[in-house]
């Protein structure tokens, strides 16, 4: 499996998940490690641009992609089994109660999760914390620049 993210391109080789840990986020309560990847490119753009406008936004940007050993599944969750407001912004607590959970539970390395931007795609929460995390491999980090098209405000 192939799963994309967006950072600093300085940050993307680091898989500890040190960001979102200092940070939180919508599926993690700071002191919770997680990585945050997309199954796609685009959606990895479009979740990084509803947060930052094109004018905050670093000019050392990159995109990692990252390959997961095929035999690695996923642990899933639906829509149905998220708070009726999951998709509000921000995040209900209830979801990084659930990420956070799911982190220190070291059950599984990865956690599928609907996109909250795009309802229909997904976001692949990665436990830097887990035994497999070595199983998890940056294949290459390009530069990135948006489009200007898609930075008019």
């Amino acid at each position: 499996m192939r799963v994309y993210r967006i950072a600093r391109k300085r940050h993307l080789d680091d898989l500890t998940g040190v960001g979102a840990k200092t940070f939180g986020g919508r599926w993690n309560h700071r002191g919770a490690a997680i990585l945050y990847a997309s199954e796609t490119r685009s959606l990895a753009m479009v979740e990084f641009l509803v947060h930052v406008s094109w004018m905050q936004a670093p000019g050392d940007l990159g995109m990692a992609t990252l390959e997961i050993a095929n035999e690695i599944e996923p642990e899933s969750l639906s829509p149905a089994d998220l708070p009726e407001d999951w998709r509000h912004y921000p995040g209900p607590r209830k979801l990084a109660d659930l990420g956070s959970g799911w982190v220190h539970s070291k059950r599984s390395l990865l956690l599928r999760v609907p996109s909250a931007v795009v309802e229909q795609e997904h976001n692949i929460l990665i436990n830097p914390g887990h035994s497999d995390i070595g199983r998890v491999t940056v294949l290459e980090v390009k530069d990135l620049e948006f489009d200007r098209r898609l930075l008019k405000q």
